[in-house]
């Protein structure tokens, strides 16, 4: 059968991220002697990738919008939301009844809410503030519990992954909103800017993070070859979930409405950023650096630009800084 030239990239990246997941599965496995990192999680985060890239790609969103009605399409995404969770659980013999019922609460209301609800500003305010709430109140610890007390592997990661996924689709097929170009890759413009608001914002914040005592310059230590290993590997896994998640939510709808709703760029930027602060108390981390962010998205429009900005600065943050 012939594969659907829109759907290639996506199925490209999937074997990739399957490859990838196998080989980190087996090695955890081999060093923690846990044949459930396996037997559990392996299938369950192979599952949700598939999920989770398939709302990264252009190509598959326009795939599922295309071919089915959007009950079927809340339906699909309600599945989707339950069966990492199912898969783990069941494997791994950690089924909580309570958990079940809170994660099947959370994704059916994501996955059916603009099923029912009107296009409306308050709607989409209300949805957004469901999909942060079990972030926010960081439930997913105790609903993906993991057989072994003492792990690296985070098992909750699963929960971030799955309501990213149900709410971005939601969204950006059922609500059909445009936050401009998302996908899981920039081109060679939105690179350039997201490297020169980078360039810009990280030494003046840096500066003013160290004056504080905010922060304490650290540079990680090890062999050379393993500095540039792991800033990479933050740069991806932070590129394609932590960045992905928070520039859609936070510059591509919260700031895209009110540009679209004031026409003036310094409204949007401000308003967002606060929104965006406000949301980031609980991690008690410094810089608050997403100012630049949202000036970076008005400028472009894009919100892969600014996610190549804001990978940059985790990716400093994480290299070279710890907290005071």
């Amino acid at each position: 059968m012939r594969m659907t030239p829109g759907l290639r990239p996506y199925f490209v990246t999937l074997a990739g991220c399957w490859v990838g997941l196998t080989i980190a599965a087996w090695v955890l496995a081999r060093q923690e002697h846990a044949s459930w990192i396996v037997s559990a999680a392996l299938p369950a985060f192979l599952i949700e990738s598939v999920f989770y890239l398939g709302a990264l790609f252009a190509g598959t969103r326009a795939w599922f919008a295309e071919r089915f009605w959007a009950w079927t399409q809340g339906g699909i995404l309600w599945a989707s939301g339950l069966a990492p969770y199912l898969v783990f659980s069941l494997a791994a013999g950690t089924v909580q009844e309570r958990a079940c019922v809170a994660l099947a609460l959370f994704t059916g209301v994501l996955s059916f809410w603009y099923v029912f609800a009107p296009r409306r500003a308050a709607y989409d305010i209300g949805f957004l503030a469901i999909a942060a709430a079990p972030v926010l109140l960081r439930v997913f610890a105790r609903i993906y519990v993991a057989p072994a007390v003492h792990t690296v592997v985070r098992v909750e990661y699963l929960g971030h992954l799955t309501i990213i996924h149900v709410a971005a689709m939601a969204l950006l097929v059922l609500r059909r909103w445009n936050p401009g170009p998302a996908g899981p890759w920039p081109n060679r413009t939105e690179w350039r800017a997201g490297v020169l608001y980078y360039l810009i914002a990280v030494a003046p914040l840096c500066a003013v993070a160290l004056s504080l005592h905010a922060v304490k310059f650290a540079p990680r230590k090890g062999h050379w070859w393993t500095i540039p290993e792991l800033a990479v590997g933050y740069f991806f896994a932070m590129f394609w979930v932590t960045a992905f998640s928070e520039e859609l939510f936070f510059r591509g709808v919260i700031e895209r409405a009110l540009l679209d709703r004031w026409g003036w760029q310094w409204v949007g930027v401000v308003i967002s950023s606060l929104i965006f602060g406000a949301a980031h108390l609980w991690l008690r981390q410094f810089p608050n650096w997403n100012w630049i962010l949202g000036w970076a998205y008005a400028r472009t429009g894009s919100i892969r630009a600014t996610m190549v900005a804001h990978t940059l600065v985790i990716v400093t943050w994480r290299i070279f800084f710890t907290s005071a």
